[in-house]
């Protein structure tokens, strides 16, 4: 009796709850096992621009969600996410040329269902890392092709590491687009490790992982992306060192620039905008490659409908330069306008809330790392309907639920509010005096 009142004291502490989570994790994944293979899918598949992945996405979200044997969640991210690809609908019907606008439309409508899609299916810790795998894993398998059948075929060789006269693609695939898929491997490669792996060969894995996309991003030359790169590991250690200075800079400085940058604060930045763009060798041409010219012109291009947006994709079918925008704020204004603008910025507002403001530091960290380094994408290139970008944001999203409760040292949990947690039983016979 002694020794199985021991075992059981030894278990309650191991596991306050009572159970082992790991394996009731184990448990739901089996049990939802058939959404999950789909959404791991999706996420391999994401990095690969084809007309595939733009065709068959928002149908595979859709089996996805149907085949998880779950309930549907009624959350703010994803209804914001759904009105957003209800929006893109409703916006066709004024689009001067239709059927350029329900092609850029299904995009839309394609990132919104792959939102729903992650965080429906992803409710667990082991399914957050199974998808985050998938998705490095079809990161990686870009990054090969890149290297073992680069566009230019012939391997040119490189004076440095960051000679950007060479570039080298996929072909049927945009060179930035690769350039952001790989970088945003390398930033939830940092999500995954920020939530600590179960043992360290999968932390070696991650890290050497995030090592073969940077160099992927060096060979597609695509300064944004690099940049990205070195802003997100700069904010991972000033997170580490100044949790509220980077709290601040994620959560005030990054939407000031989001919104400032294309109305205008590039006039005020520009010196410092002409620096990093004269920093590559071979790639520097004074007007961020045209960006400070494209950003007025759609500005004024948005002006002429403010509201309701001139349709999706818009601005490249009939404007006078046959060019987007690239840049988040300006290309959402002119494809869906401001109401867009509104749901757009809803759905990554309330995806990042919750793990900004959840008790554990992580999160915040996790959630900063993602803002932080897609915001130079979002600046400077077309990643508004990017499934990559919607899956990764999805996987922060339900981060904070991978991370286990905190546990005191005497076995229990913390109660919430941060009010003191309940005596325990032998605490409280030792102070009346019981044995």
């Amino acid at each position: 009796m002694a020794g199985a009142r021991a075992a059981t004291g030894r278990a309650t502490v191991r596991h306050p709850g009572g159970a082992d989570p790991a394996r009731g994790d184990r448990t739901l994944l089996a049990r939802h096992m058939p959404g999950l293979v789909v959404v791991c899918a999706i996420a391999f598949g994401s990095q690969w621009a084809t007309s595939a992945t733009n065709r068959y996405g928002a149908v595979a979200a859709v089996a996805a969600i149907l085949v998880s044997g779950r309930s549907p969640r009624l959350l703010p991210p994803d209804l914001l996410a759904a009105a957003t690809g209800l929006w893109v609908c409703v916006t066709l019907f004024w689009a001067a040329d239709f059927d350029a606008a329900a092609r850029m439309g299904y995009l839309y409508a394609t990132a919104c269902a792959i939102f729903i899609a992650v965080r429906h299916v992803v409710r667990t810790r082991l399914a957050l890392f199974a998808v985050g795998y998938a998705f490095l894993a079809g990161c990686v398998a870009t990054t090969v092709k890149l290297i073992d059948n680069p566009i230019p075929n012939s391997l040119k060789a490189r004076d440095s590491v960051l000679d950007f006269s060479i570039r080298y693609g996929i072909e049927g695939v945009n060179y930035n687009y690769t350039a952001y898929s790989l970088a945003a491997g390398v930033a939830l490669a940092g999500v995954l490790l920020l939530l600590r792996p179960s043992t360290k060969i999968e932390m070696l894995g991650i890290a050497a992982a995030a090592a073969v996309l940077f160099w992927g991003v060096i060979l597609t030359g695509t300064r944004g992306a690099l940049i990205a790169i070195v802003v997100g590991l700069a904010y991972l250690l000033l997170s580490t060192v100044a949790a509220r200075p980077a709290r601040a800079l994620a959560v005030v400085v990054v939407p000031i620039v989001l919104i400032g940058v294309p109305l205008g604060l590039y006039r005020v930045l520009g010196s410092e905008m002409l620096w990093l763009d004269g920093y590559f060798a071979g790639r520097a041409t004074g007007d961020l490659s045209g960006r400070l010219y494209i950003w007025p012109y759609a500005l004024s291009s948005w002006g002429e409908s403010p509201l309701l947006g001139i349709g999706p994709g818009m601005l490249t079918a009939t404007g006078d330069l046959q060019v987007g925008a690239h840049n988040l704020l300006l290309s959402v204004g002119n494809d869906l306008g401001l109401i867009g603008v509104l749901l757009y910025a809803g759905v990554l507002t309330f995806a990042l809330v919750g793990p900004f403001r959840h008790s554990s530091p992580t999160c915040f960290r996790v959630a900063g790392v993602f803002l932080v380094s897609q915001t130079p994408i979002w600046l400077t290139g077309h990643w508004e309907v990017s499934p990559v970008c919607f899956v990764a944001l999805a996987l922060v999203s339900v981060a904070p639920m991978a991370i286990p409760p905190a546990v005191s040292e005497s076995g229990q949990k913390p109660t919430p509010h941060g009010a003191p947690p309940a005596p325990r039983v032998g605490a409280w016979r030792q102070a009346v005096g019981r044995p």
